[in-house]
């Protein structure tokens, strides 16, 4: 008989994380997942918090559910978190039973648990208690490949926090298409520009009239049956969501690098006026491809020129001087 599972995205449990009560980070020093099952749900956790992760790894249940012991036993050496403060996490807990057992092998100075799942005094946090049913994690099964549009692109998208080099290589990218080069900044309202210049960050409603713009640019090439380069931040999934949804032939790549190689360059620039103290915030901003996200990442460390042919290659793009000799 086939069991009713509730299925939940990485997207909502994301939300509800965010959401959640979580305790403030600097009254956690670590966060320990319980394997297997709890070691996904608590690298989440400990990533919200930015605290470290460590693993319990206990024995309990088959692969088919069914107990093995009378209590969960433990398997290997159990994590020294010896008067450190310490939030538990396991992605399923019914009656609480073998997160009261793995807080009782801590040593830790406190303990406080929580469940992605379960019954809401199951833990001292519940993710969701409203879940009555069973649950398939995202992260426990296959996720199919993006589904790309056959053929090269006809517009590219270089994305990036500010620093990653996107204009420079935006622009080398449409010299040797022979494409048209759109710089996202130029798009940007005065009054986000001043807003930048006083180093405060946009906010997500800031960002709605600048990403209708370079939208409304990418349309008017793509109807004319000509190639763009847009260079644009594109920091979090739904700003990349906006600018192609309902339009085929667009590819986003994303360059992506150290926060200190970033930094240097950015420390080394001058004439710009992004604000080098925002760079923090634009990487915690940036939202890295999930599963079902057709974007390419590229590392930034090469030069820009072995970037470019990089994003050439991956992209199956012919530059226009190799073109015009066939």
């Amino acid at each position: 008989m086939s069991v009713s599972k509730t299925d939940l995205t990485f997207l909502q449990i994301a939300d509800r994380l965010a959401a959640a009560d979580l305790p403030d980070p600097g009254e956690v020093d670590a966060v320990v997942g319980i394997a297997r099952g709890g070691v996904v749900p608590a690298a989440l956790v400990a990533y919200e918090l930015k605290r470290p992760l460590r693993r319990l790894q206990l024995s309990f249940r088959d692969d088919l559910n069914r107990p093995q012991h009378d209590t969960p036993a433990t398997v290997g050496d159990v994590p020294d978190v010896t008067g450190q403060r310490v939030l538990l996490v396991d992605d399923v807990s019914v009656s609480g039973a073998t997160l009261k057992q793995a807080a009782s092998l801590l040593n830790a100075a406190s303990v406080i648990t929580m469940a992605f799942k379960g019954s809401p005094d199951a833990a001292d946090i519940v993710l969701f208690p409203d879940v009555p049913q069973c649950v398939r994690w995202p992260w426990f099964d296959d996720v199919a490949p993006p589904v790309r549009t056959p053929g090269a692109p006809q517009a590219l998208i270089v994305a990036g926090v500010s620093g990653s080099g996107k204009s420079t290589v935006g622009r080398m990218l449409a010299e040797r298409l022979g494409w048209r080069y759109v710089e996202a900044d130029d798009h940007h309202p005065p009054e986000n520009v001043a807003k930048m210049r006083r180093g405060e960050p946009l906010t997500d409603e800031d960002r709605i009239p600048w990403l209708d713009s370079l939208k409304q640019e990418l349309g008017r090439s793509l109807d004319a049956g000509q190639g763009i380069v847009l260079s644009s931040s594109a920091l979090k999934a739904r700003y990349r969501t906006h600018l192609t949804e309902g339009r085929d032939g667009i590819q986003i790549v994303l360059l992506h690098g150290s926060a200190q190689l970033i930094a240097d360059r950015l420390n080394a620039r001058t004439g710009h006026f992004f604000d080098p103290n925002l760079l923090q915030n634009q990487l915690e901003t940036l939202e890295l491809p999930n599963p079902n996200e057709d974007l390419i990442v590229v590392d930034i460390a090469p030069s820009p020129e072995a970037v470019t042919d990089h994003v050439l290659n991956a992209c199956d793009l012919t530059p226009a001087s190799q073109t015009s000799t066939r």
